[in-house]
């Protein structure tokens, strides 16, 4: 398997990789959030809805990205972080929960239920602290209806470790409001591409 920073950079793209996280689904997480924290968004640009809405919120968000040069797996920021909040890349996932349990910080990852199904994120939970909290649509990352549920899995940060949420809709169709990253860089693309036409 290729780590993020191999893929990024000999230019390759995993689709399942990149999927910028929607509005209606960061907004779960805010309430479960100690006002004034200061939150890591590890795989977020200043244009990810986790960025936008954290600070909107009254949070202090300290973001980074492997485009940005920094790689979750070898940085951390400086400075103290109360909390890592983000969408982690799919295909890294268990990598990307075994170093959130090594840093020891409360966490909440927004990853598809159905990975659950997998016997090696099975075995990897076995002996770790898990909260989950499920929200009740399976939410739309590009307007499309999803054919799965993404919710949250939390370490240290819910006060029961299994909890649903209420979204008032799926986030398709007509309710449709995609994120603002995800508009940056469809945007960032069609210019390079035009630039090789």
């Amino acid at each position: 398997m290729k780590n993020m920073s191999s893929w990024l950079k000999n230019g390759s793209f995993n689709e399942k990789d990149e999927y910028y996280t929607p509005p209606i689904l960061v907004k779960p997480i805010l309430e479960f959030l100690k006002p004034h924290s200061v939150v890591w968004c590890p795989f977020d640009t200043e244009d990810s809805e986790f960025v936008i809405q954290l600070t909107n919120a009254g949070h202090k968000v300290i973001y980074s990205h492997i485009w940005l040069g920094q790689d979750f797996f070898n940085y951390e920021p400086s400075e103290h972080y109360d909390y890592i909040i983000s969408n982690p890349p799919f295909s890294l996932k268990l990598k990307v929960f075994e170093r959130l349990y090594k840093l020891g910080k409360p966490f909440a990852m927004v990853c598809g239920l159905p990975i659950l199904n997998y016997q090696e994120i099975g075995e990897f939970f076995l002996d770790k602290e898990l909260q989950l909290l499920i929200v009740d649509k399976k939410v739309s990352f590009d307007g499309n209806t999803a054919s799965f549920n993404n919710s949250y899995f939390c370490y240290n940060i819910l006060p029961k470790d299994l909890m649903f949420y209420h979204l008032e809709h799926n986030n398709s169709g007509n309710n449709f409001i995609g994120s603002k990253m995800m508009a940056n860089t469809i945007k960032k693309n069609e210019v390079k591409l035009n630039e090789i036409i």
